[in-house]
């Protein structure tokens, strides 16, 4: 992963936009190649300009200056959005002081409404897309509960994987957690993650989610932060717990 976030010179202009937390490198290319970015009051059409040094950037006259990198870990309760914002309903972002909320900060994944547990937040946008990326094999373990116990060949089948919209889905693990005569517990470690994999999952098996909850990220698992509360680490903890082992 990442070393830490910030702002090393020498950098180019659209990073050092996005480190800036004005956007994604993407959109700062647009910003730029419009000539809505000056440099030391000129303006600047390329976004692979080199900045050598700090330098007074702006953008429609307003001073681009780089926000502190944060990494935080929180157990996300169910009823709660993993979004920025939302008009009607709580989200992740609402559950944090409001001194965080000039940093920029989002979620990395998924955890839909009805779900609960861990969940990264984080303003390093190449930190979360490394986290999130197929290509670095960052596990992620459920604890789920059915609304209808599963007998052992639709257990055989979610294990083998199941097509859905002529797609696979194939878990990693699938450990039953109640054994044969109740089948309704079971850890899930899942290797990619697909909007509503679990769900969907369950539903072709002939069953319903009654309970969704990540316990963990890579490594890291959660054990005793409650529902609600987070932890702010800095880089180095949050990739050494996701890579190497932890607990929160």
């Amino acid at each position: 992963m990442s070393e830490e976030g910030g702002c090393g010179f020498p950098v180019r202009l659209n990073r050092y936009l996005a480190v800036c937390g004005i956007c994604a490198r993407r959109k700062a290319d647009v910003l730029i190649a419009s000539g809505r970015v000056t440099v030391e009051g000129v303006a600047e059409t390329s976004p692979g300009r080199v900045l050598d040094r700090p330098l007074d950037v702006r953008v429609d006259g307003r001073a681009a200056v780089p926000v502190r990198r944060a990494y935080i870990v929180m157990n996300k309760p169910s009823g709660v959005l993993s979004a920025v914002s939302d008009a009607r309903e709580r989200t992740v972002l609402d559950l944090l002081p409001d001194s965080y909320r000039p940093l920029g900060l989002y979620p990395v994944g998924r955890l839909d409404k009805d779900s609960e547990g861990l969940i990264v937040l984080t303003n390093d946008g190449k930190f979360a897309r490394e986290l999130i990326h197929p290509s670095r094999c960052v596990e992620r373990t459920y604890f789920v509960t059915l609304r209808r116990a599963l007998r052992a060949e639709k257990l055989d089948e979610w294990r083998s994987g199941v097509i859905i919209e002529g797609r696979l889905f194939k878990p990693i693990e699938v450990t039953d957690l109640d054994g044969p005569a109740r089948g309704l517990r079971f850890k899930v470690v899942l290797g990619e993650g697909v909007k509503r994999e679990i769900r969907l999952m369950a539903a072709s098996l002939g069953s319903s989610v009654e309970k969704l909850q990540r316990v963990g990220i890579g490594r890291l698992f959660l054990k005793k932060l409650p529902r609600g509360a987070f932890y702010e680490y800095n880089h180095k903890k949050l990739r050494d717990m996701i890579s190497r082992g932890g607990e929160v």
